[in-house]
């Protein structure tokens, strides 16, 4: 990083040498910047941690060239890190200088969430200016805004729940917290809005985010981007005490713990799956299927939905031979239909849907819960030979798909192609106790109520079950060979369990048949 000088600020002429370059130097700037320590006011110079000081020379020269309108050499920015690793503070230095010392007028623009975190940045930077007072005499915090003293520079902070017009083409994009984001048009708005200005930097900074997400689609075209300059720091700040970590992994769930302060991205916020589970489930060179293939037995899974959450379907194929259950097949139903003002799923669809899939594989057994208002829609299908099986919502029910799902994700039976909605569906669960045993319980967002994820539990006890069914002795199955006719000793009598001691004991007519060394005789299961 240029200009790696520390200056003395208890020393006059360094603090006037300082303030004369800071204009010119944005790394002087930031290195003579007195902070909010985790030890008290310091230098940034004395404390600067090793990443952070990487991300500024990274960053530097962008920051002068939005500063000079010329041409950045790099204009894309992705920053992540964990929870406490002064990632908003540092974007605060950076917009403080910019609103400080422009040459030319500027338009910027932070984005966020909403209103809190839209209010993180703007306080990291009245931070920085009651520990550095002689910028004031620069910039003129608001409420939503932050302006320079001469008007030159302007920068608008913005949040997602805000309502209005956000058509400006910025100098300067941040977008602050992405992982956060639920509305993702406010995004696409602000990054089509950047992309109008050919010289303008665009900064994303987020922590650890949701797999199957579009905070994550983007994070991966980041990365694999040349466009793109990306910095990343998955693990505790360096300033964040043993003991105040402990307390966090205690407080928080694991997943919630890894995400925060790990740096791991998860498939949700529920407990119910540890992620390593859930990452061993999805196989990269599985496909969906478009037909059934030999060896497998299908069954299939409705959880429907009509005004508020979506409707899913899915298609499980169980082979006996290989010890696996695999998602074969699953579908997904928004509400999307205008019916009456409010949007709908259209169940006609869905039912074509049931139909066609039930024909296509065969199944053997479609489960649905009656209470989602699917009876009539059953009826339908069971006229047209499909297998539809009430699964109500009981605890005896509730208890065995919790307990099921848990097992065969730990197990690595379930095996399934990668998919974005059942990863999400996935990471939402949570398995919460009851009187009767578990249930899973999952919170609805904006992709549904874990619509997926339900019908693929409503029938993993089924697909279970149905390897206990093929172990059972059918006509022409050989239970045993005896090796002699030999009678037991009294040594092998008296080793006997206790129970069949005393019905040998008992009944003489049993005798003979413990007076062998084996029990059973070569025989046909009788039907």
């Amino acid at each position: 990083m240029a200009d790696k000088v520390d200056p003395l600020m208890d020393e006059p002429e360094m603090v006037e040498a300082y303030r004369v370059r800071s204009p010119s130097s944005f790394p002087l700037f930031v290195r003579g910047l007195t902070i909010p320590s985790a030890y008290g006011p310091k230098l940034f110079s004395r404390c600067i941690a090793p990443f952070q000081d990487e991300t500024f020379q990274a960053i530097a020269p962008s920051i002068h060239a939005v500063r000079d309108g010329t041409m950045p050499s790099t204009r894309r920015f992705w920053l992540e890190r964990t929870k406490k690793a002064a990632k908003d503070s540092d974007i605060g230095a950076c917009l403080l200088w910019l609103a400080a010392f422009p040459t030319r007028p500027l338009y910027i623009q932070v984005g966020a969430a909403d209103r809190d975190q839209a209010a993180i940045v703007r306080r990291r930077i009245k931070d920085l200016l009651y520990h550095n007072p002689w910028l004031n005499d620069f910039v003129d915090v608001q409420q939503y805004k932050i302006l320079n003293k001469g008007r030159q520079s302007e920068i608008d902070i913005m949040a997602a729940d805000i309502p209005g017009s956000h058509g400006e083409t910025p100098d300067l994009l941040v977008i602050n917290e992405l992982s956060h984001v639920t509305k993702w048009e406010f995004i696409e708005n602000l990054m089509d809005n950047a992309d109008g200005v050919p010289r303008g930097v665009i900064i994303v900074a987020t922590n650890a985010g949701f797999k199957g997400s579009k905070a994550e689609v983007m994070r991966n075209n980041a990365m694999s981007s040349a466009n793109w300059c990306t910095k990343i720091w998955d693990k505790p700040a360096p300033w964040i005490g043993k003991a105040d970590l402990l307390e966090a992994k205690n407080r928080n769930t694991l997943g919630r713990y890894n995400r925060l302060w790990r740096g791991q991205w998860a498939s949700g916020k529920g407990d119910a799956l540890d992620e390593s589970d859930i990452e061993r489930c999805f196989k990269s060179h599985l496909q969906p299927l478009i037909k059934p293939e030999p060896g497998w037995r299908y069954i299939g899974g409705l959880d429907l939905g009509v005004s508020h959450d979506h409707a899913g379907l899915v298609i499980l194929g169980v082979n006996v031979d290989q010890d696996v259950i695999r998602v074969a097949r699953l579908e997904s139903f928004k509400p999307d239909m205008d019916i009456g003002g409010k949007n709908e799923v259209d169940l006609s669809a869905v039912e074509d849907a049931c139909l066609s899939l039930s024909r296509l594989f065969g199944l053997e057994w479609f489960g649905y819960d009656p209470a989602a208002g699917g009876s009539f829609m059953a009826q339908r299908l069971r006229k047209n030979n499909v297998p539809m099986r009430e699964v109500t919502f009981v605890g005896k029910n509730l208890n065995e798909m919790a307990v099921t799902l848990v097992q065969v994700i730990e197990s690595g039976r379930l095996e399934s192609f990668e998919d974005d909605r059942l990863r999400r569906d996935f990471g939402k669960f949570n398995v919460v106790e009851k009187s009767y045993g578990y249930r899973l319980e999952a919170v609805s967002d904006e992709y549904g109520h874990a619509d997926v994820g339900t019908s693929l539990v409503i029938c993993l006890p089924k697909a279970a079950s149905m390897f206990v069914s093929s172990s059972a002795l059918s006509p022409g199955d050989v239970i045993a060979t005896p090796e002699d006719d030999e009678p037991l000793t009294d040594e092998e009598v008296e080793a006997l369990p206790d129970e069949l001691r005393g019905i040998y004991e008992m009944d003489d007519d049993l005798e003979e048949e413990y007076r062998r060394k084996r029990y059973f005789k070569e025989t046909e299961y009788p039907i």
